[in-house]
């Protein structure tokens, strides 16, 4: 086996699929074989690696820049690019390498297209899906629409956006790599748009660096949110009471890698989210039967009934299926459903669950 070839599979090997094909082709395509060598060496001074493979040194900064750039590698300085590493996980190197703000999805095709065949077809859906069986609890939790529970008495910091968003020093927005790759399979997102995922703190320093996401002001960042809301996307946090974290996703059904690993491989949704501490309720004498709370219900937790005395069918809330997005309260005119709070404090774990081993 030549380095190079080596070099792919020890790359390959570091996430478990040292003998996939379906990565080895990711790998390929992103990577050249010089890359290949120089990173399965990593991490290693760049001045290291020169003497090692007999290279000028700025060329194989040229190489390692190139892999940052690319979301392969991630340097401790994101200004000054020092120490590279390479991905330490899958989840990692599939977001940075596909949630690129400004990439084109219909250019890049081949690129999501390489990724979905090692996720559907090289057994990574599958495994991803079943490591949340080892989870002793969700690691991510829903928020409610903030629209929705804005004047609760009983809202907490930890489930308000406007709080959430005030916590973090700094907030890039990127693109969702989930609907980016959907997009470029031509399975166009039916609730949203592109770019309305965001990093903070170190993560927006990683995406601004590398000119893959865009700073954003608080009020930026709300005015989106608010159009996610509107249009039904489901606001997901890190499951604890902490309130400076890296990431906040708004998923949707049809596009959500993770929402379908799930589904496809018969494991619970709640294995991966918690729910919100509030549920949705309906007021049958004001409901009007419009059907609206069933469409933007991503959980299939509404459906119509008959009802004593009315003509018309009404909306009723399966309470265990609920997740208390908020998304069905929006947009109910006659304003019948209400979020109710049903979980005390102490649902929102103080300390996010470690990843399985």
């Amino acid at each position: 086996m030549s380095g190079h070839e080596e070099a792919y599979r020890e790359l390959a090997g570091r996430f478990g699929y040292a003998d996939s094909p379906q990565l080895r082709r990711v790998l390929e395509y992103l990577i050249n074989p010089l890359q290949a060598r120089l990173f399965a060496r990593l991490p290693a001074a760049p001045e290291e690696l020169a003497q090692q493979f007999g290279l000028p040194v700025e060329q194989v900064k040229r190489e390692l820049d190139d892999g940052f750039l690319k979301g392969l590698l991630f340097p401790r300085n994101f200004q000054t690019r020092e120490s590279y590493r390479f991905a330490r996980n899958m989840v990692q190197l599939h977001d940075a390498t596909q949630s690129i703000l400004k990439m084109d999805p219909a250019a890049n095709r081949e690129l999501f297209q390489v990724w979905e065949d090692f996720c559907r077809n090289g057994g990574y859906d599958r495994d991803y899906a079943l490591t949340y069986l080892q989870h002793p609890q969700p690691r991510s939790r829903i928020v409610p629409a903030y629209l929705a529970i804005k004047d609760n008495p009983n809202l907490l910091p930890d489930e308000d956006i406007r709080m959430l968003l005030k916590a973090q020093r700094l907030i890039a927005v990127v693109s969702c790599s989930c609907r980016k790759r959907a997009l470029a399979m031509g399975r166009e997102c039916e609730k949203s748009v592109d770019g309305n995922c965001f990093l903070f703190g170190r993560g927006a320093e990683y995406a601004l660096s590398r000119d893959s996401g865009r700073a954003l002001s608080y009020e930026e960042t709300l005015k989106i949110i608010e159009q996610n809301e509107e249009d039904g996307l489901i606001h997901s946090w890190p499951n604890s009471r902490v309130l400076q974290v890296g990431t906040l996703c708004s998923c949707c059904y049809d596009c959500c890698v993770d929402w379908e690993r799930l589904t496809k491989n018969g494991v619970d949704i709640g294995r991966r989210w918690a729910k919100s501490r509030y549920q949705a309720t309906v007021d049958l004498e004001k409901c009007d039967g419009c059907q609206i709370c069933v469409e933007r219900c991503q959980f299939d937790a509404v459906e119509m009934v008959k009802v004593p005395g009315s003509k018309k069918l009404k909306a009723e809330v399966d309470a265990e299926k609920c997740f208390g997005c908020g998304v069905c309260f929006l947009k109910c005119e006659p304003q019948a459903i209400a979020m109710d709070c049903v979980r005390p404090p102490e649902h929102i774990p103080a300390v996010q669950a470690a990843p399985a081993s």
